[in-house]
C-alpha cells in the first residue's frame, strides 16, 4: 500500500507548474504594421533566438498577448514592425528607429538592455504592460 501511494506522489513531487504571463503592449501607433512580443529564457540568446514569440497587427492602441510558461525567469521585449520588415530597425548608434518597450518597462539610455534588466521571475500568473516609446 505505501508503495501505491508512494508511486502516486512521486509525479506530483517533480511535477513543474505552468502559468500565464499576460503581456498588454501599450502606446501602439494604429495602423502601422504589427506588434511582436519576445520572451527570452536565457542570457546567452537574448535578442539572438526567441523562447517564444508572438505577433499581431497594430489595429489597436493596446494589444494583449498570452502565454503559457513553466515557472522562471524570462525577460521581454515588444517592438511595433512599422514597415513590415520582420525586424527591429535601428539607427544612428544603433538606437532603435521603431516603438519598443521591455519587461519591467525598463527604458534604456545609450545602449542595448540586458538580460537581467528586461527580466521577470514568474512564480504565479502575471501581467506585464509595457510601454512603446
Amino acid at each position: 500500500m505505501k508503495f501505491l501511494v508512494l508511486l502516486m506522489v512521486i509525479p506530483v513531487l517533480f511535477q513543474v507548474r505552468t502559468v500565464t504571463l499576460t503581456v498588454v503592449a501599450k502606446h501602439i501607433r494604429v495602423g502601422k504594421g504589427r506588434v511582436v512580443v519576445a520572451i527570452w529564457d536565457d542570457e546567452k540568446n537574448f535578442f539572438k533566438k526567441p523562447f517564444a514569440a508572438k505577433m499581431a497587427e497594430a489595429d489597436r492602441d493596446s494589444l494583449v498577448f498570452f502565454f503559457e510558461l513553466k515557472e522562471g525567469i524570462y525577460a521581454i521585449s515588444v517592438y511595433q514592425d512599422m514597415n513590415g520588415n520582420g525586424k527591429l530597425d535601428l539607427g544612428f548608434f544603433h538606437q532603435p528607429v521603431e516603438p519598443v518597450g521591455f519587461g519591467n518597462n525598463f527604458k534604456p539610455k545609450f545602449s542595448t538592455p540586458g538580460y537581467s534588466d528586461c527580466a521577470i521571475s514568474l512564480t504565479r500568473s502575471h501581467t506585464e504592460e509595457i510601454a512603446l516609446k
